[in-house]
């Protein structure tokens, strides 16, 4: 791949970084790139199995906030990953953790519009 000048356009850029990701060139191996990833991580990006197995290794604290003052389901709801805020429910997650700001998962979710899962965690209020 030739050299980027200063104008190099946009496509240029991002084929050059993808192929920095998909290890072109032999610049970086695939096992380099495979991190294991934490339970707020997985929860926000909707990466259901990953969660699935946190929860089923039971080893952590599904309320547990990360150091912005997060939830697992804060990041779920927020998004829109009804799958894994169900998933995180019949768990037994706390569903008024409040974030540093007070916004519970129920208000994370009404405010980015995301209805099914505000129906989820208005069942989950009242079945608690």
């Amino acid at each position: 791949m030739s050299e980027l000048s200063d104008e190099a356009s946009e496509s240029e850029l991002l084929n050059r970084s993808l192929s920095m990701w998909h290890g072109v060139g032999q610049m970086i191996c695939r096992e380099e790139l495979d991190v294991p990833l934490d339970l707020h991580t997985a929860s926000s990006i909707g990466q259901y199995e990953v969660v699935q197995e946190c929860i089923q290794r039971g080893e952590l604290d599904l309320n547990k906030r990360n150091c912005g003052g997060w939830t697992p389901l804060m990041y779920a709801s927020y998004i829109g990953h009804d799958t894994i805020v169900h998933l995180l429910l019949e768990a037994g997650v706390n569903v008024n953790v409040p974030t540093p700001e007070g916004q519970t998962p129920l208000m994370l979710a009404s405010s980015c519009g995301n209805e099914s899962v505000a129906y989820f965690l208005l069942q989950a209020q009242s079945w608690r």
